[in-house]
């Protein structure tokens, strides 16, 4: 059985790829061939061990070469910031259920969507499985007419990092600011919080969880807040890092995602619906603009760690949704 999947990969962005890492690991577990449309395909194959085509040139073949296509996971399904990604996206579905393939929704987080946006993603989505991974996603289907599973992030079935000594928090431990290009006010509040936090003695990191993107942004928090600059070419370095850190103030989602996972205490500032509902979900603090460095650095400075009831029963939910995935490949 061979699936197809669709989603933003071979980009750079360490969030994805942490997203496909789990994906790929938990259906190769469960006896499914695994394929990738990927922008770059040479570095896919390296990183993940797995089959890997371009998402354009090489997606009418793949798509007569497999069994399903799953599309997901991630943010795609949206045109807050572009119509043409949802036209890509949309088109590679519609593609494979005029071949007859079966077709999965599976990991995605809907939304933001226009009217338009809203039309289109109604009428291409109708009569398939669908399973989203946060609540805004399940009510946003659901004023389209459609039903969906919640299921839980792939990127939390990532193997769990062991932090280095000493024992978390741990005195030199540095607090990890993860900005987002784009944002310039949440990243100016994560700097003026990462300033907050040096003035009171505690350490403070950087993390460009997308490099091409977020270097700029990384720049200016370590030269506004004295933040040591942190790199990281795979998702199990980033996890490595934030494994090693007191606390995480995070303008990524998956930021927030592998510091759960890592078992360190977070925070996000939400910039999109999937990250509030990714908080919502994890019990952790959200802040909305105008965010307030005090009360971020405030956060750091007490360091909670996440409730590990709560982020177990995460981690099983992205398993069991693994399980569903598998079952509606097989069809």
């Amino acid at each position: 059985m061979r699936a197809l999947l669709s989603g933003y990969y071979g980009y750079g962005n360490l969030g994805d790829e942490a997203l496909l890492a789990g994906l790929v690991d938990g259906l190769k577990a469960r006896g499914i061939e695994v394929v990738v449309l990927s922008g770059d395909p040479a570095a896919t194959r390296a990183q993940h061990g797995v089959a890997a085509v371009h998402r354009y040139r090489g997606l009418l073949p793949a798509l007569g070469r497999c069994d399903a296509l799953v599309s997901g996971g991630g943010g795609l399904l949206q045109d807050g910031s572009s119509r043409r990604s949802l036209s890509y996206y949309l088109t590679v579905i519609r593609l494979a259920r005029a071949l007859g393939k079966r077709v999965v929704i599976y990991g995605q987080s809907v939304g933001p969507l226009s009217e338009e946006g809203r039309r289109r993603v109604g009428h291409a989505l109708a009569g398939l499985p669908l399973a989203v991974r946060d609540a805004p996603s399940v009510s946003l289907l659901r004023s389209l007419g459609l039903a969906a599973e919640r299921v839980a992030d792939p990127a939390l079935l990532l193997p769990a990092a062991t932090p280095p000594e000493p024992a978390y928090p741990g005195t030199g431990r540095p607090v990890v600011l993860v900005p987002r290009a784009g944002h310039d006010d949440l990243n100016e509040a994560l700097a003026a919080a990462g300033g907050l936090l040096r003035e009171a003695g505690l350490e403070v990191s950087t993390l460009a969880l997308h490099e091409r993107e977020d270097a700029a942004a990384a720049a200016r928090i370590v030269a506004a807040a004295g933040a040591t600059r942190l790199a990281a070419a795979t998702p199990e370095q980033a996890l490595q890092h934030l494994a090693a850190a007191r606390y995480v103030l995070s303008a990524r989602l998956h930021g927030l995602v592998l510091a759960a996972r890592a078992g360190v205490g977070f925070a996000g500032l939400v910039y999109d619906p999937k990250v509030a509902g990714f908080l919502d979900d994890a019990a952790a603090p959200a802040f909305t603009r105008p965010v307030e460095p005090r009360q971020l650095a405030e956060l750091a400075r007490e360091a909670r760690r996440p409730d590990p009831d709560v982020v177990a029963a995460l981690v099983r939910r992205a398993d069991a949704g693994l399980d569903w995935l598998a079952l509606h490949i097989r069809g």
